[in-house]
């Protein structure tokens, strides 16, 4: 797959400015992990992640993960991630997309993990046509995701946990601190 070509049209709502002309992914992903100041093995997975639509979801996860360490955090890939991971999702069946318009929130349903993005900012944005479903009151299963953000996006590499955590000896918690 050539990731620096991987573009998508944004569904818009009825009387915007925004035009409905393809989005490159790719340099909005990487603006993203910029402000993060994101080392090249979790680059990695995310070029790995953008390939299926649980991976795009979780990519998303992982970015919106450090908002708070990152208060500048470019996160314009946000929209273009979850169009990608819904579009995708239609193919390869890894995500399932609800929409929820009283919430504001577009869910994502993968095998492994749930995911909640609040959208109500972007109102340009039709989400009913991005989304499989539609559902107002969606009631949501999920948890915090926000500890396993970037386990989980390493998992997109098949990179043993082994290889990018280490253990704390001189703790007998068994917490473990990534690397990365």
């Amino acid at each position: 797959m050539d990731i620096e070509n991987i573009t998508v049209v944004i569904p818009r709502t009825e009387n915007t400015t925004k035009s409905e002309e393809p989005v490159e992914v790719w340099p909005l992903v990487e603006a993203s992990l910029d402000s993060i100041d994101a080392d090249p093995t979790t680059r990695q997975a995310a070029e790995a992640a953008l390939e299926v639509s649980d991976g795009c979801a979780t990519l998303a996860n992982y970015l919106l993960s450090q908002e708070d360490e990152v208060p500048k955090l470019d996160f314009r890939s946000k929209v273009p991630l979850l169009v990608r991971a819904a579009k995708l999702a239609q193919d390869d069946g890894g995500a399932e997309s609800i929409y929820d318009p009283e919430e504001g929130m577009i869910f994502f349903e993968t095998e492994d993990h749930p995911f909640a993005f609040p959208v109500h900012e972007e109102w340009t944005v039709d989400w009913e046509r991005v989304a499989d479903e539609v559902q107002e009151g969606y009631s949501w299963d999920g948890t915090e995701t926000e500890v396993w953000a970037l386990d989980w996006l390493m998992a997109y590499l098949d990179i043993p946990s082994d290889d990018y955590m280490v253990d704390d000896e001189d703790e007998d918690d068994d917490q473990y601190y990534s690397r990365i």
